[in-house]
């Protein structure tokens, strides 16, 4: 977009900012910007977030609000949230949901409305440290399984599914960080986010995993456990390589992708039962791992 130099009295030059711009960021008169200068190029910033209007939703009219859309309008950036329902069921799910929004608290409660409010102040400029947690519970989570597995301790895979939630907190609130504020690079905005929702969906593989075989008595054919920690080890080298750039781990992501997914595939059509099921998962695993690592190599270019 192009704008008109204006000057003012006889040393200041002026230039208007987008209305649009200001609208987004909540900026007034008044308010700061940083100016940097690069050559022929001026960059303007703000450090301020993405306004983020306040939301109201009215379930007697809209159909039914369930605690999915709570998570939804939290990872939105919504800071003030009221919710109309004539369903004692609405009330029910937004209270198992809250614990889950980090920051959210009812603050007001009605017959047949409720405010949700963020009190949180600190925790949205802490992308980088919850991405990691993300990592690492899901890190944890995928060694305890196999452990667990190994030693035919399946009652233990009860407690170990437990971590799936504390992922969920981890990655609802970096990727409301990512709506309210963006990246750090904006332009890599959107392979952060993908990187951010394939370790919450390789976190559900592990959970099903956790499902399948919580009441299972008899051991795992140790075939199975090869493959499986196969995988889990393909999934450690994504995040390995995250946090530290390794050629041999990149072509181990591009390359081993295509000789593990025929070999599970193959032992697939030759399983049934829990068997197949278990192979199955480790087969969305492998897939949203390689898609994690893309949304990685394109946020490095």
């Amino acid at each position: 977009m192009k704008r008109k130099i204006v000057q003012h009295g006889s040393s200041s030059l002026t230039v208007t900012l987008p209305i649009k711009w200001t609208e987004k960021y909540n900026l007034k008169k008044g308010d700061e910007v940083n100016v940097e200068e690069a050559g022929p190029l001026l960059k303007i910033s703000t450090e301020q977030e993405i306004a983020s209007p306040k939301k109201e939703i009215d379930a007697t009219t809209s159909g039914i609000f369930t605690k999915n859309n709570l998570s939804h309008l939290y990872q939105l950036g919504y800071d003030e949230i009221t919710v109309r329902f004539n369903n004692g069921k609405t009330l029910e799910s937004i209270r198992q949901r809250i614990p889950d929004c980090i920051g959210f608290e009812i603050i007001d409660q009605k017959p047949n409305r409720v405010l949700i409010k963020s009190i949180a102040t600190t925790i949205d400029t802490e992308f980088d440290t919850l991405l990691r947690k993300s990592f690492q519970v899901t890190n944890e989570m995928a060694k305890e399984i196999l452990e667990a597995i190994k030693q035919q301790h399946f009652a233990k895979l009860k407690e170990i599914r437990n971590m799936e939630t504390l992922n969920n907190r981890f990655t609802d609130v970096c990727i409301r960080i990512l709506n309210k504020k963006g990246y750090n690079i904006p332009q890599r905005t959107m392979q952060i986010y993908e990187i951010v929702k394939n370790i919450e969906r390789i976190a559900d593989e592990f959970k099903y995993i956790c499902d399948a075989f919580e009441n299972h008595k008899k051991k795992i054919d140790p075939s199975l456990l090869s493959l499986f920690k196969e995988t889990i080890d393909y999934y450690l080298a994504f995040y390995s390589i995250f946090y530290k750039f390794n050629p041999k781990l990149k072509e181990k992501l591009y390359l081993e992708r295509k000789t593990l997914l025929p070999k599970l595939t193959a032992t697939l059509k030759q399983t049934k039962g829990k068997d197949s099921l278990f192979l199955h998962h480790m087969i969305d695993i492998v897939k949203k791992t390689y898609e994690g690592a893309g949304g990685y190599f394109a946020l490095i270019l």
